[in-house]
């Protein structure tokens, strides 16, 4: 591995600094309120988050130029929805966040992420993820179908409307990824794909049932993004060679929840017919010529404009580095804030070794009083 790129080296080391001491000064003050007014936590969590979100999302557009195309139909920050996408690239999540920036900012504070699980060990930024409450998944269905269950349980006791974001090709498109998918393209007799994967319908259609049963389920969003030059696939390419995208494209088409068949057999056809029309609309998009490429719209008449208007990412940025700094210069000249540091990372720890993570205590705390009601 050779030296770090030194615009790669500023993203991240920006993004983990201020993710760490975030989740150090902003979040852990309010842990106490997990158990004495839950709903409150929320709020602030979500909004802290949300806000700090809005970081990358500034580097990405108003630091490094990248252009966010966007349209289709408008996503509803107020209803419980799940939001399927295809993942190009390990970093697809990243990059949807200035997406919901240019839709509605609010969207920042109550979009939740299917993930893996391995991301809630990363001191700070998971420490944060797991205070924000994301789905933690293990790729194992009897674990991951308590997860999901628990969660929106969570999601739902507290009155809150999110909107969950599933990749239900469980991982990005990489060559390992792919082989795999062409493989069970063969085995089971469907047609090869090149620009997705194929689909796992079992995580798909258990997410739908079970938000069904919980009725918390308006509508399902539909994502499809391409990237019509440069495909930077992982997190060390942009730290080794300081590589971004030129521009990413976004197209989303809504699904009402009765649009949607009522069992997992039709569930999994409705995904799997999803992807198969989705492959194709890849595949017109990556044959036009490059300065030409984007989505037509599925739905919808909606069509952002390119340019974000600067001074949303302006007050982010500036806070996000400024009071980064004065948290790194409180750590070095005064020995009690790093005492009170070093307690804040212990409870971290301890809580990820003794409730596995910030979100499952929430979710025994919000259980047991559940059951005292």
């Amino acid at each position: 591995m050779g030296l770090p790129n030194l615009t790669g080296l500023f993203f991240w080391l920006l993004l983990f600094l201020s993710s760490f001491f975030g989740s150090i000064f902003l979040l852990f003050p309010l842990i106490p309120l997990i158990y004495f007014a839950p709903s409150l936590w929320r709020t602030f969590a979500d909004c802290f988050i949300g806000y700090w979100l809005f970081l990358p999302s500034s580097l990405c557009d108003y630091i490094l130029g990248m252009e966010f195309h966007i349209t289709g139909d408008m996503i509803n920050c107020s209803e419980p929805a799940l939001i399927i996408m295809n993942h190009r690239t390990r970093l697809d999540w990243m990059f949807f966040w200035n997406a919901l920036y240019k839709m509605d900012p609010w969207l920042l504070t109550t979009e939740k992420i299917s993930l893996k699980k391995a991301l809630e060990y990363i001191p700070g930024a998971g420490w944060a993820m797991q205070c924000a409450a994301y789905l933690f998944l293990e790729r194992n269905y009897k674990n991951d179908a308590h997860t999901i269950s628990d969660m929106i349980t969570y999601y739902k006791d507290l009155g809150r409307h999110y909107q969950i974001l599933l990749f239900p090709e469980g991982t990005d498109r990489g060559e390992r990824a792919a082989k795999r998918s062409d493989e069970f393209a063969i085995q089971h007799g469907l047609p090869i794909y090149h620009f997705v994967l194929h689909p796992r319908t079992t995580g798909f259609s258990y997410m739908i049932q079970v938000m069904r049963q919980k009725s918390y389920l308006k509508n399902i969003y539909d994502i499809t993004i391409g990237y019509p030059d440069d495909i930077v696939s992982s997190e060390l390419e942009v730290l080794q060679k300081g590589r971004f995208p030129h521009a990413v494209h976004f197209d989303v088409k809504r699904y009402k929840e009765n649009d949607l068949p009522k069992d997992d057999c039709g569930l999994a056809d409705w995904i799997n017919k999803i992807w198969r029309e989705k492959e194709n609309r890849l595949a017109n998009f990556y044959k036009t010529d490059i300065a030409h490429r984007k989505f037509l719209p599925c739905s919808g008449k909606n069509n952002w404009p390119v340019s974000t208007t600067a001074i949303g990412y302006y007050c982010a940025f500036s806070f996000w580095t400024t009071i980064s700094v004065i948290w790194i210069y409180s750590v070095i000249y005064f020995p009690f804030v790093r005492i009170y540091v070093f307690f804040a990372c212990v409870f971290y720890v301890y809580c990820h070794w003794q409730y596995a993570g910030v979100q499952n205590l929430a979710l025994q705390l919000s259980k047991q009083k559940r059951q005292i009601n």
